[in-house]
């Protein structure tokens, strides 16, 4: 189970966060997706974190779980709430972990905070996801929930809500739309189930904070990918069809820093699910 506490900002807002493994290992700050909360590590589990050694601490981002929102935000501001929350936890240094919306939270900083870190690991990260590469090449309902996400927001909010309230009941209907890798990765027991938790978790303050969130990778960036002088070692299937590996290469194309590690026949999730060994070892080196 995950043991759970707040941090108070400088300016007011609370940073809520979960902690999973070990409370004596290497420790590492892992960024959720979006949507997403604090609780998404235990897709993965206590279990294995803790055979790695490894300490995950989880903040929800603003407005998402139980962090209070902030307003204007963007990927350069994360980098001074994770000192505050690092400080808090007398962090000297960390790894920090991104799955999919988290990655640019961790490419902020690696360009920002690079004298706190240890490592710096992305796994199924997403970049701009309204390129042309990037909408092209992804399945119909993802490609219009980022079109709503850049143009609709409105309407956006209106299909958060109707997911939400549908994800971790009846894995069967997604087997048309998950990749075959990623829909076996659900099929661990209880793994769909608590998806569902997760993202609603998310919405615990309604979808303010994660529509916030997801307009961050549909609008120019804040940060300058070309600025990452640090060792960053990234993870992503061939078969990841919520972030094409094209527009990955693409967006690694900025970061001479970077290492692509790519697996054939992994996805979105099943990357990070059955490759647990080899980013447990790049956060540790």
């Amino acid at each position: 189970m995950a043991t759970e506490g707040n941090v108070v900002l400088t300016d007011g807002r609370r940073m809520s966060y979960a902690e999973y493994g070990s409370p004596a290992g290497h420790p590492v700050l892992y960024f959720h997706g979006a949507p997403s909360s604090r609780l998404e590590p235990l897709l993965i589990g206590d279990g294995t974190f803790a055979r790695y050694g490894l300490r995950i601490i989880a903040p929800d981002r603003p407005g998402m779980g139980r962090s209070t929102f902030q307003p204007h935000r963007g990927f350069g501001d994360w980098p001074m709430d994770v000192i505050a929350l690092a400080n808090a936890l007398r962090l000297e240094k960390f790894s920090v972990l991104g799955n999919f919306s988290g990655g640019p939270y961790a490419a902020a900083c690696a360009v920002r905070i690079p004298q706190r870190l240890h490592s710096a690991v992305i796994v199924s990260g997403g970049w701009r996801m309204d390129r042309p590469r990037a909408l092209a090449n992804l399945h119909f309902m993802t490609r219009v929930t980022w079109q709503l996400t850049k143009h609709a927001p409105a309407l956006l909010r209106l299909l958060l809500k109707n997911m939400v309230a549908r994800v971790g009941d009846d894995l069967s209907q997604m087997k048309n739309i998950l990749p075959q890798a990623d829909y076996d990765a659900f099929e661990s027991a209880g793994r769909y189930e608590t998806f569902g938790y997760v993202l609603r978790e998310a919405m615990r303050q309604g979808p303010k904070g994660p529509i916030w969130d997801m307009r961050l990778f549909v609008h120019p960036f804040d940060i300058r990918l070309q600025d990452i002088h640090m060792p960053l070692q990234v993870f992503h299937g061939e078969k990841d069809a919520s972030v094409p590996v094209a527009l990955v290469r693409e967006a690694l194309a900025d970061i001479p820093a970077a290492k692509l590690t790519t697996y054939t026949h992994e996805a979105h999730l099943s990357t990070l699910c059955n490759r647990f060994d080899d980013i447990a070892s790049a956060l540790l080196a």
